[in-house]
């Protein structure tokens, strides 16, 4: 069972249709153990070549300006062989910890990576959700 915390949404239901980055979220001090949840009302696929990326990203300077590194990715769309079945809409859990090499990220962002012919886009939402 997830449970839902507005304290930690990074994206509200939205279309994307362009690479973008969210709002940086203040995990505070600690290690956050946990899954970032996509709920995926619409993707577009239609192209054949829509791969839609979306990345938890953590740093641990405020601004996200050094220090970055990816904590959790999840890919969606139209993928290469062996990953070749179209993404459908759902729900995506993806574990993850603000915590790599023993440095932990306290600041995190959504950012999501638009590539193909892309028309309309994708349309989901995003939160995190502890373990």
């Amino acid at each position: 069972m997830l449970t839902f915390d507005a304290a930690t949404v990074l994206k509200a239901a939205g279309l994307i249709a362009a690479s973008t980055d969210g709002a940086i979220l203040d995990l505070g001090e600690g290690l956050f153990d946990g899954f970032l949840v996509l709920d995926v009302s619409a993707i577009e696929v239609a192209s054949g070549d829509e791969i839609y990326t979306v990345s938890v990203e953590g740093s641990s300077v405020a601004a996200m300006t050094s220090l970055g590194v990816c904590l959790a990715k999840k890919v969606l769309g139209n993928l290469v062989v062996p990953m070749d079945n179209p993404t459908g809409i759902g729900r995506f859990v993806v574990p993850f910890r603000n915590e790599e090499n023993g440095v932990l990220k306290r600041y995190i962002r959504l950012s999501t990576l638009v590539a193909g012919t892309v028309a309309t886009g994708i349309n989901f939402s995003a939160f995190l959700a502890k373990r």
